[in-house]
């Protein structure tokens, strides 16, 4: 495998280690399983940080997805930071007692407007390879579509979550998780031959 190929067959499942996660948190907070909300953020924070690199270095070939990897390489980068915020500040800030209630709580929305718009980027690249998908048949046709209508759902409802708040937190976080999902699909049928088109 030629190096320039290497991103385009690793993100795929670093963005489905992402979606893991985002179902193993969903699945704690519901059923109260006792699984440490640090190790879940750590092994995100973690897998971000190689996507955002990784992204980068598939964009700079300049293929037909480098608008989908800049999308994926800044929502990751906008992942880290919020990741970061729930890590480093969260728990100091709420253990903080009364007087720190409002910071407390402006930390936590300036996080989710980071975790709203890094869904959108995803939701942005999801609809990139997924057009791209497209122009094939069969079943790289099929998922193309689904990348593409999870990918535009993503963008209208994590805009509507930078817009409303927190009230839209689960209807955000699922469409971006689907789009996720479908944009790792995409981008793992895209294959070699798109990943090195010419501009």
């Amino acid at each position: 495998m030629q190096s320039g190929t290497r991103p385009l067959s690793i993100i795929p499942i670093l963005l489905v280690t992402i979606v893991l996660t985002q179902i193993l948190y969903i699945v704690k907070s519901t059923y109260k399983i006792e699984i440490p909300s640090m190790a879940v953020w750590s092994l995100e924070a973690v897998a971000f940080l190689a996507i955002t690199v990784l992204a980068l270095v598939a964009m700079l070939q300049k293929g037909a997805l480098a608008l989908a990897w800049a999308a994926i390489a800044m929502g990751s980068l906008l992942n880290v930071l919020q990741v970061g915020m729930g890590l480093t500040m969260f728990a100091p800030l709420s253990d903080a007692g009364e007087a720190l209630v409002p910071v407390y709580e402006a930390v936590v929305a300036a996080a989710f407007y980071l975790y709203f718009a890094g869904k959108i980027l995803f939701g942005f690249a999801a609809v990139v390879a997924g057009m791209t998908l497209l122009r094939n048949t069969g079943s790289a046709r099929v998922a193309g579509a689904l990348a593409a209508v999870a990918g535009l759902a993503a963008i209208v409802v994590n805009l509507g979550g930078i817009v409303v708040g927190m009230p839209w937190l689960y209807a955000a976080g699922a469409t971006g998780t689907l789009a996720t999902l479908f944009l790792a699909l995409a981008l793992r049928m895209c294959g070699r031959d798109l990943a090195h088109s010419p501009e």
